[in-house]
């Protein structure tokens, strides 16, 4: 029971909706796109470095603001990213669409994802780049970004090497880039070649599958495939979401007609602006300012009104495709054969198997508790606890349907329990036994002082209770223990996993229970374990693991612990308070938490969490991160967006009375798009 208290006893909380941890900058998203994101309406993200380096005032701000009107126009919401005093915008106002167009009394810096720590530190402004506004599009889970021109591989790139940072971030990000090509300056054949290396879907729109080459229609190379409406592009983003793909998309739209520049013509000039940039020694990112400026200056402007026209075209277009994706997403349709395996993945639920316990806590409202036999003041509560039980009840209050299979007493306290509960048909209620209860002493600054515990109960938990549950362990999703069955029930649980081929997550309740699924010759079966630093211990011991050289800094020792345990269990989840947890793993962050086999070498991130003066109850924060951490990962989700829901349903217990709050909240909940941040380790 001690994981009712230990991982939140400290002040601290998940990450905020608007925010990254509390080593990176605070998102301020404006409110309208907020809205839309939370009710899944039509966004489509802008970058801003065609403000800020693209154009030249006033044009840029003209410009900026006819695109954003143009998405308008089509009934949905611009997001421009970009970054002001070190603060990262989704969405921008007038006033700060012009300050960043305002080049002369607003510096800002060219930002790709190599420059975010730099300008974010140094409270700077920043125009992001196709790179940068990804990484935030992937943040705030925005799908859909128009652009102009993407960058890709420069000319010559194969002796320099220049290759944009676009193209690696449009890899492993899944976001649908409406652009007209790469820009012309660079090579376009290889720049296709990269992105097929890179794994990204790439289609022109419109009636040809000639790759557009920025100002002029046709570059003589062809995409792999063409996408003819909005619909249809619409049908290739939604499969690509509900596959969890992790890679972006690039839709090619060729300039209007009455804009296209002469391709021989735009050639001629780029060779031009190519030996003068050589002769210079221009290069790295202020390479394509510079050609983009002569080219500008080489056609008298032209080059810059196309452009201006293909950027309000690309905008218009990925607005009618974004209308087109909510439609999709809100019917839950338009591509029948993916959504039909996805429903029929989803109808296998999670099994949870543990205690089911009565919280009567008490918080003692005096400065110092005595133990002399004196009465203090204090406050009584009393509400259904238990480890598995809150797990299955925080689960059931965010989107999933679990199977809890746990015994109670036939009394009062048993009544509690199973009236808290969405659904009770696998809970034992027995005649002549007590239901499980914990009284917790706290003092009155939160901190726990005193356990006492009833759990006899739990030996009622026989093997022979578990074999009349096999059908719905057999079916299971994913198998979720607590520490609290006999050593024999946990061991034929783990060999019904072994047998059924079903991953199983521990969470090990406490110290003195946490090894016990580890004596059993089926423990291999365990591939997910959350302990707290303490647990961690006890666990490395019963595995054999040499503890003599553990540092002596709690957050060292995590990972120093972390890396042996690894070698036993997959993945290794471990809670530390107000230092936020350690992972480590054999993926990376971008990739599913739900993986059935090893995808890299060990990977070890740490967290961070992040503090705040109050909170109501420490009782059960622990028990709702393991439960948003299986609801999302059942869902195919990154490790990254995983850990903001699992910090999110924490936070919100925290702010509870009870364990688990009696709301907690759906797929609409920003949690759901946010990636959160971390510190790699190893």
């Amino acid at each position: 029971m001690l994981s009712l208290y230990k991982l939140f006893k400290q002040k601290v909380i998940s990450l905020n909706s608007k925010r990254f941890s509390r080593n990176f900058s605070q998102f301020c998203i404006l409110e309208e796109v907020e809205h839309a994101l939370k009710n899944q309406l039509p966004v489509v993200a802008l970058e801003s470095t065609i403000i800020t380096h693209g154009m030249p005032f006033p044009k840029n701000i003209e410009c900026a603001l006819s695109v954003e009107e143009e998405i308008r126009k089509k009934g949905c919401v611009p997001a421009t990213i970009a970054i002001l005093n070190g603060k990262i915008k989704v969405g921008l106002t007038k006033n700060e669409l012009e300050l960043l167009a305002d080049k002369e009394n607003n510096k800002s810096i060219k930002t790709s994802r190599r420059d975010f720590a730099y300008v974010v530190a140094n409270k700077l402004n920043g125009g992001t780049t196709v790179s940068g506004t990804l990484l935030v599009c992937k943040k705030v889970g925005i799908p859909i970004f128009a652009t102009g021109g993407i960058g890709g591989v420069h000319r010559f790139g194969e002796q320099t090497l220049d290759i944009s940072a676009d193209l690696i971030e449009l890899g492993k990000t899944p976001v649908a880039i409406f652009s007209s090509g790469a820009k012309s300056i660079l090579d376009i054949p290889k720049t296709l070649e990269f992105l097929e290396t890179q794994g990204v879907f790439v289609a022109t729109y419109g009636d040809t599958t000639e790759f557009p080459a920025f100002y002029s229609k046709k570059s003589k190379h062809h995409a792999p495939y063409n996408v003819k409406t909005s619909l249809e592009a619409a049908k290739l983003i939604f499969a690509n979401q509900v596959n969890s793909l992790q890679s972006g998309m690039l839709f090619g739209v060729p300039v209007p007609e009455e804009h296209s520049l002469d391709e021989n013509e735009i050639e001629e000039i780029i060779k031009n602006a190519l030996e003068l940039a050589k002769k210079d020694n221009i290069v790295g990112k202020n390479i394509t300012p510079f050609l983009l400026d002569h080219v500008s200056k080489a056609t008298k402007s032209k080059s810059l009104e196309t452009n201006i026209a293909l950027v309000k075209n690309n905008a218009r277009v990925a607005a009618e495709v974004s209308l087109e994706l909510s439609r999709i997403r809100k019917d839950n349709g338009g591509i029948k054969e993916t959504v039909k395996a996805s429903q029929k993945e989803t109808k296998k639920r999670p099994v949870i198997i543990g205690g089911s316990v009565l919280d009567r806590c008490i918080t003692v409202l005096e400065p110092e508790i005595k133990l002399d036999g004196r009465i203090h003041d204090g406050k009584f509560t009393e509400s259904p606890g238990g480890v598995a039980r809150n797990i299955a009840d925080a689960i059931s209050k965010i989107n999933e349907q679990p199977i809890f299979i746990s015994v109670i007493g036939n009394d009062t306290s048993g009544e509690i329990i199973s009236n808290s509960l969405a659904e009770k048909k696998n809970i034992e209620k027995l005649n002549g036994f007590t239901t499980a209860q914990c009284a917790v002493v706290f003092d009155e600054c939160g901190e726990c002082k005193v356990l006492i515990g009833d759990m006899e109960i739990f030996k009622e938990l026989t093997p022979e209770m578990v074999e009349k549950h096999e059908g719905v362990i057999k079916d299971a999703s994913i198998l979720v223990l607590d520490g609290n069955p006999p050593m024999e029930s946990l061991s034929m649980v783990l060999e019904m996993a072994q047998r059924y081929q079903k991953q199983v997550f521990f969470e090990p309740t406490d110290h003195i229970v946490s090894e016990k699924p580890f004596k059993t010759p089926f423990w291999k079966s365990i591939k997910y374990i959350s302990p707290n630093l303490n647990e961690l211990r006890h666990i490395a011991r019963t595995l054999g693991v040499n503890l003599r050289n553990s540092p002596k800094n709690k957050l060292d020792e995590a990972v120093f612990i972390c890396k042996l345990v690894a070698e036993y269990v997959d993945n290794v989840i471990v809670t530390l308070g107000a230092d936020g947890l350690v992972i480590s793993r054999y993926a990376d962050a971008c990739r599913p938490l739900f993986l059935k086999e090893k995808e890299t070498d060990l990977q070890i991130r740490h967290y961070p969490g992040d503090f705040v003066d109050e909170f109501i109850n420490v009782s059960g924060a622990g028990d709702c991160l393991v439960a948003g951490l299986i609801c999302s990962m059942l869902k195919g989700l990154s490790e990254e967006i995983c850990m903001s829901v699992g910090f999110e349903a924490a936070k919100m217990s925290l702010k509870s009375k009870s364990a688990v709050p009696s709301k907690l909240f759906g797929q609409d909940d920003l949690s759901w798009k946010l990636s959160r941040n971390f510190n790699r380790i190893m």
